[in-house]
């Protein structure tokens, strides 16, 4: 008899597979029993994460294990692949499973994405597979998506674009990593900088650790100075209401004497009404959450690191609660849609959410701010499947996430907030302008899905204007003078890293973007960029503090070092990779052919690389690091006989 192999990529997407067929849990496996989906029955076995890693570099010749700067580049003629040692007895397991001659056809369950195409295809390459290769694929892990993806099997060979793609960003940024981290880490070291955590450099992570450099730089280099803002108080046909001075953009006035002057000049003048706008403004609910999205209003909320919330939406797609959280788009597919109310039914059998649903579900499959399937990819915005889930099982972070995805699926169902909006320009003297700003808030909409728990609420934020006309005359009856100070740039918490990365091009000057739009010069993608900040805060170049961003000295000296390298400084280096890879992805280029010529292009770049900063380093201004890097070292301990800390300076320990 013959039956398919399922290679799911964690043990817990594999027990969620085997729900949608009857099976029993064997010790090494899941055998799944004679069915619709399995005519003859089945196994169902995971990896484990990734169970396969590139070799270090020392494995391609022993000579790499010392560091030196004459040995780089490094660059394999071909990659290899070494089973990560604690994984050892699953890859051994699924290898047996796949050369069983039971086993005709091997099914693919990795995730929707590049890397869950690479994750499991590296082992079938690895193993030497030669068997058909079937391809589920599905962003939900419900018993219903399950079922459906298992009728609609693709031929792996489809998304074989995908794993080059993967393979190329695995390959090429190896290559980077390791030469020009090197580099940095020996050239340093010559100069008397080390460092135990080292010196890592990446085409993603530098251009990062760069931009959070320049905010850092224009915070101290901002010179504050005083302001002082003008407000006068108006009695106008017996209606009483205060403006606030402006000119031409500016409101604030720098000069307290002239402030005073002016302040003192207002009083009892002659004040008019100049204009009067009013406007019933709209405001549609949020749109639903990707991953970026996620993250960045999880930080605002509750100052949870992107890493973390990533983690915590995994969880929760491996319990079948949410649909894939590494998605880009922010809209469903019409299929999708059609689970809307299912899904608000589910949400309508848990207390807390029930005040919030409208008794009467509306119909938002044709509303393109939510559904539109031109907008999604092979992912979709992040939704709540149809499963129910009792709160009390939820972690607290994991209560977080679900309920602000929940949220926003029902605020969707509700009309729009609807606000009345007033503006009153009033000249004083017929020559001082003030302006004066109201709102009053008709019907709170979709806000109220919102303000659970909460005090406050919209009403308490109105500002109500009297009912006046243009040409109405009245008097200046008071005048108030408020001082303040001009705020440097804020600083970036960790939810903004994110967006920033997400919109690089955004922190470029235009004319070093050349053709690239903000999209392509993105740095990363939705699923790695939680790694990239915690490599950057791993390797001490920045720090959190309160979930705010500051450049630790090790971060300001690799960026001012490479500060002439823009291919490793620039988004625009890593927006043209990423181009490339998009297109190899979305099978617009020939993915074999162009792997090549990338691998062959990230070749000469890195050696373009070694030779320019080699040169550039003799002329590195790093003395001013001397103190905070250089004399300071790393820890080893305390020494035995003065109690002082003994540095590790490299090749030598400092007392």
């Amino acid at each position: 008899m013959s039956y398919p192999l399922l290679i799911a990529e964690k043990p817990s997407q594999a027990k969620l597979i085997a729900q949608a067929m009857p099976h029993k849990v064997n010790k090494e496996y899941i055998e799944v029993l004679p069915c619709n989906l399995m005519k003859n029955g089945g196994i169902i076995t995971h990896a484990i994460g990734h169970l396969v890693e590139l070799v270090p570099a020392s494995s391609y010749d022993p000579k790499y294990k010392e560091w030196n700067l004459s040995h780089l580049p490094i660059i394999p003629e071909k990659f290899k692949l070494q089973v990560i040692r604690e994984k050892a007895k699953q890859f051994n397991l699924i290898k047996k499973l796949i050369h069983d001659n039971q086993i005709t056809e091997i099914i693919h369950a990795g995730d929707p994405a590049n890397e869950g195409q690479l994750l499991i295809d590296e082992l079938l390459v690895l193993m030497g597979n030669k068997k058909p290769v079937k391809r589920l694929v599905t962003t939900s892990l419900t018993k219903r998506a399950i079922t459906k993806a298992l009728q609609n099997l693709h031929d792996n060979r489809k998304y074989e674009p995908l794993y080059y793609a993967a393979l190329a960003r695995q390959h090429s940024d190896w290559i980077i990593g390791i030469n020009a981290s090197r580099l940095m880490t020996m050239l340093f070291k010559e100069k008397g900088f080390s460092s135990k955590v080292g010196y890592s450099v990446g085409r993603c992570q530098t251009p990062l650790t760069a931009i959070i450099y320049n905010r850092e730089k224009e915070i101290e280099s901002f010179v504050s100075k005083p302001y002082y803002d003008l407000y006068a108080t108006f009695n106008i046909n017996n209606q009483i209401f205060t403006g606030k001075w402006f000119k031409d953009g500016e409101e604030h006035i720098f000069t307290k004497e002239d402030a005073k002057v002016l302040a003192d000049f207002s009083l009892h003048k002659k004040a008019e009404v100049y204009s009067v706008k009013k406007e019933k403004r709209e405001i549609r609910p949020p749109q639903f959450f990707n991953l970026n999205t996620l993250q960045s209003e999880a930080n605002k909320l509750e100052g949870l690191s992107p890493g973390k919330v990533l983690e915590v939406a995994q969880t929760l797609y491996e319990k079948g609660l949410i649909s894939y959280p590494r998605a880009q788009p922010q809209h469903v597919t019409p299929e999708e849609a059609k689970q809307f109310p299912i899904i608000l039914e589910s949400l309508r059998k848990i207390s807390e959410y029930v005040p919030l649903i409208p008794s009467a579900i509306p119909d938002i499959s044709n509303d393109k701010r939510y559904v539109d399937e031109i907008k999604t990819d092979d992912h979709y915005a992040i939704i709540l499947t149809e499963q129910s889930v009792q709160l009390g099982t939820l972690s607290s972070h994991e209560f977080l996430i679900y309920d602000m995805i929940a949220k926003s699926m029902i605020a969707a169902h509700h009309p729009n907030t609807i606000e009345n909006v007033t503006e009153i320009i009033t000249v004083v003297h017929d020559n001082f302008s003030f302006s004066s700003k109201g709102k009053q808030v008709l019907d709170e909409g979709w806000r109220v899905v919102f303000k659970q728990g909460k005090e406050n609420d919209s009403k308490s934020e109105e500002v109500l204007l009297p009912d006046i006309q243009e040409n109405d005359i009245g008097t200046v009856i008071s005048t108030e003078l408020k001082d303040g100070m001009t705020s440097p740039p804020k600083r970036f918490t960790q939810g903004n890293l994110i967006t920033i990365m997400s919109n690089a091009g955004a922190y470029i000057r235009s004319d070093a973007k050349g053709e690239y739009t903000n999209k392509e010069l993105a740095l990363g993608t939705v699923a790695t960029r939680a790694a990239i900040i915690n490599q950057i805060i791993s390797k001490q170049y920045i720090r959190i503090e309160k979930n705010l961003v500051y450049i630790e000295p090790k971060g300001r000296m690799l960026v001012e070092a490479l500060q002439n390298i823009d291919y490793l400084t620039s988004p625009v280096t890593t927006g043209m990779m990423e181009q490339f890879l998009n297109e190899m992805t979305n099978g617009k280029r020939d993915y074999k052919k162009d792997y090549n010529r990338y691998m062959k292009r990230t070749s000469e770049i890195i050696q373009e690389i070694i030779a320019s900063t080699i040169k550039d380093s003799e002329t590195w201004e790093l003395d001013k690091y001397d103190d905070a890097l250089k004399s300071r070292g790393d820890s080893i301990g305390e020494c035995l006989l003065c109690g002082e800390p003994v540095l590790d300076k490299g090749n030598f320990l400092w007392l």
